[in-house]
């Protein structure tokens, strides 16, 4: 077996590879954000659940490997300039989903603004549809690994939240919540006090 041979094919693969995902931002997402900024970068080429829908991206973003993009019909995501998506992040939309201005997303999180309808017992839950309502997320946000957004939730400027958290409220400006649901724990601008939990 001609291992040069084969390692030179490797690495052919490997630079066409990467010229690819280097300038994919610039050749083919075009044709699939309603709105692409300016030196957006990808690392993998992202997913979607729906081609050609409202999903519109700011200047100088970045996206990781596997991020995962669905919106609806009647829907919108919506994120804002210099936003980080880390690999694997889930974004399902059939209400709204808008994301502020340098936000920063860790890997592995989940933000849907819909669940499924399961309170008619007499009818198969993949059959009620789904309930839902917007998510707004503010700027300048931290979002921690494997976090967990749900439907209707908003959350303010400047806010972080812990890796792994399940935000089911909504989160104030400059707040620090973590946990199974998200409380918050304390704020990052000291003139503001905690609200009882």
């Amino acid at each position: 077996m001609n291992y040069k041979f084969l390692s030179k094919a490797v690495k052919t693969i490997e630079i066409t590879t990467f010229f690819l995902r280097a300038y994919s931002y610039f050749m083919f997402p075009k044709l699939f954000f309603k709105k692409l900024g300016q030196r957006c970068q990808f690392k993998g080429f992202p997913r979607f659940g729906y081609a050609f829908r409202d999903i519109q991206l700011g200047d100088t973003c970045i996206l990781g490997k596997g991020v995962f993009l669905n919106c609806g019909p009647d829907s919108s995501i919506k994120i804002g300039a210099n936003v980080g998506l880390n690999d694997y992040t889930y974004i399902s939309s059939l209400y709204g989903i808008a994301i502020g201005d340098n936000t920063r997303i860790g890997e592995f999180v989940s933000i849907r603004d819909n669940d499924h309808a399961f309170s008619d017992v007499n009818v198969p839950i993949h059959a009620q549809g789904f309930v839902g309502a917007a998510i707004n997320i503010g700027d300048d946000v931290w979002i921690g690994r494997g976090v967990y957004i749900g439907k209707g939730i908003q959350i303010g400027n400047g806010a972080v939240i812990g890796a792994n958290s399940v935000v089911t409220k909504d989160i104030p400006s400059y707040a620090v919540a973590v946990g199974i649901p998200a409380k918050v724990i304390k704020y990052r601008n000291k003139e503001t006090v905690s609200p009882k939990q």
